[in-house]
């Protein structure tokens, strides 16, 4: 039970994480549009942030959802 809650907050995380992303994907294919380009070290940076915030994301949320568990059930 414990896990299953676990993982029900990771994968709430993952959702509104990844729709947060595609809406910025389509701000960047506006961007292509008018011409504007972007470097591979922007991209990379951008690309460790995302992975840093994904991590602590779902481990955080993850760790919300069995607090809130427990405290529910005492």
């Amino acid at each position: 039970m414990n896990s299953g809650i676990f993982i029900l907050g990771g994968i709430t995380f993952l959702i509104a994480f990844v729709l947060f992303k595609i809406s910025a994907f389509i701000y960047l294919l506006q961007d292509i549009k008018e011409g504007k380009e972007r470097s591979w070290l922007k991209l990379f940076q951008v690309f460790v942030v995302d992975l840093i915030i994904l991590i602590a994301g779902v481990i955080g949320t993850g760790i919300l959802f069995m607090t809130l568990l427990k405290m529910a059930h005492g």
